[in-house]
């Protein structure tokens, strides 16, 4: 039975973000199992969200000129021989931080070519749903990656992190040539355009702004809920680690629920409607998680949270290519992105601020606060546009 270029694109999606999180697991383990004070152990991490920064903006503007396909093939590739580089010289501390560098550089821009080749290649009608596809095959693998990537350190030691980084990434380079994702998507124009100047008019435009703002406050929240306010709250109650853990893995699994369903939501209520409907969804989780007791009560109010944020992810992501029209549409996926990997980077250290400064209490509260003062910018920023979703795609 032969599977179709879709099913293999969604697998090879998989494939790639499982590799990129279960390494991103095992770094800091890495990191410590070489001496390195528990402080000191997260820079990898923080290095591949700069890494991640500087692609998202590079990746769209070579996304104008060039085919994406061929931005993919090229990025999976740096990123299998950058591994395996990674394998030979681990041990050498420049050459693995350089090494995390390149892997944030070459992630961003394999994710930002899928979902351009996504959006190039669905009807308009479909945008939504072909979207919500993209982001749920991403967020399978953010889910899967983890829990393989302790198996392997459990077993093998966080050593081998490199090798199975590399593992991952041959099988989506393979995927990706079975798919003929080779031969896919387009380049957006032939002529020049100004990065700077189209980026500024694109951010001077309130309702790309607003879709930029919302999809910033999902994964500052996403990310600092989930890896620091959260496990340490639950912890707090009583709860083990590995209970933690399985909560944490469920919650992701509810996040990738909320972007399969909210793409197909966006095409039958409108974009818009959907991003503050995801802001909304998670303002009193917030809340309802200091009240939480036991395994249910506390995972309850998150499945909710990261749903909410699932919605708000693809219908930003979605909306932001409407706005951005024919001439810049890679441009304002580059701004998106870039919005989404700020907040990866600042979440954990925001959420890990409040929790210290205010406590469970005031953290999670100044989060809610924080999120509701996003919806009311969102909501006005929205205003005016498409209700349908249909935005102007000239």
């Amino acid at each position: 039975m032969k599977l179709s270029g879709t099913i293999l694109y969604a697998l090879a999606a998989v494939f790639q973000s499982s590799g990129a999180s279960g390494a991103a697991t095992l770094a800091p383990f890495y990191m410590k199992a070489q001496g390195f004070a528990v402080g000191w152990v997260g820079i990898p991490l923080v290095i591949n969200g700069l890494g991640r920064v500087g692609s998202d903006l590079l990746s769209g503007y070579l996304a104008t000129y060039v085919n994406p396909a061929t931005l993919l093939i090229v990025a999976t590739s740096i990123g299998l021989a950058f591994s395996i580089l990674g394998i030979l010289f681990r041990e050498w501390m420049p050459v693995f931080l350089s090494v995390w560098m390149v892997f944030g550089l070459t992630e961003a821009m394999i994710a930002l070519s899928l979902r351009k080749i996504a959006f190039d290649l669905s009807p308009p009608e479909r945008q939504g749903r072909i979207q919500g596809q993209v982001a749920s095959a991403l967020g399978i693998g953010f889910t899967l990656g983890p829990a393989l990537g302790g198996v392997v350190g459990a077993w093998w030691g966080p050593e081998l992190l490199f090798l199975f980084y590399a593992a991952h990434q041959a099988v989506t380079l393979s995927l990706v040539f079975l798919s003929g994702g080779h031969r896919a998507g387009k380049p957006t124009i032939t002529e020049r355009v100004s990065l700077w100047h189209e980026g500024r008019r694109l951010l001077s435009l309130p309702p790309f702004a607003a879709a930029c703002l919302a999809i910033f406050q999902s994964f500052l929240f996403l990310t600092g809920v989930t890896r620091v306010a959260f496990p340490f709250l639950a912890v707090s109650r009583g709860l083990t680690l590995y209970m933690v853990g399985t909560m944490v893995s469920l919650s992701r699994l509810t996040d990738t629920w909320g972007r399969f369903s909210g793409g197909w939501l966006c095409d039958r209520f409108g974009t818009a409607r959907v991003i503050a409907g995801g802001i909304l969804i998670g303002i009193p989780m917030f809340i309802l998680e200091l009240y939480g007791a036991g395994f249910g009560g506390l995972l309850v109010p998150l499945c909710f949270m990261t749903m909410g944020f699932g919605f708000t992810n693809v219908g930003s992501t979605t909306f932001a290519l409407q706005v951005a029209g024919q001439k810049t549409k890679a441009i304002g996926l580059a701004l998106a992105r870039a919005s989404t990997s700020f907040g990866q980077m600042l979440g954990p250290l925001l959420a890990g601020l409040l929790v210290q400064e205010l406590g469970y209490s005031g953290g999670f509260w100044g989060m809610g606060l924080i999120s509701l003062v996003v919806l009311i910018g969102v909501t006005y920023g929205l205003k005016g546009a498409a209700s349908t979703g249909r935005e102007d795609q000239s």
